[in-house]
């Protein structure tokens, strides 16, 4: 699993998710919390723990897979990364 990513995803469409959901990767991916640590945080066994943190990255992949915000963002820097002056001025915009 890429965090990187998935962390990028969850700063997109974490909003999307439920608040369960929202609260359960933002300790996997913003605080790094293991497994171990979200089932003792949150009282819920590590296999559930893991569950819930694959199930939101699935939904959060699945956001992706419809609006395509990344992917497209990613197309325009490709398209502008030879202009440094317009790259810059977009970067500072998102």
């Amino acid at each position: 699993m890429n965090k990187v990513y998935y962390n990028e995803l969850y700063d997109i469409y974490g909003s999307l998710l439920t608040k369960r959901q929202q609260e359960i990767l933002q300790l996997y991916f913003q605080e790094d919390f293991s497994y171990a640590e979200i089932s003792e945080e949150l009282s819920i066994s590590r296999a559930a723990a893991l569950d819930a943190v694959h199930k939101g990255c699935n939904a959060l992949q699945k956001y992706e897979d419809c609006i395509h915000y990344i992917e497209h963002r990613n197309q325009v820097f490709e398209l502008i990364k030879d202009d440094s002056i317009l790259l810059e001025k977009i970067q500072e915009i998102l």
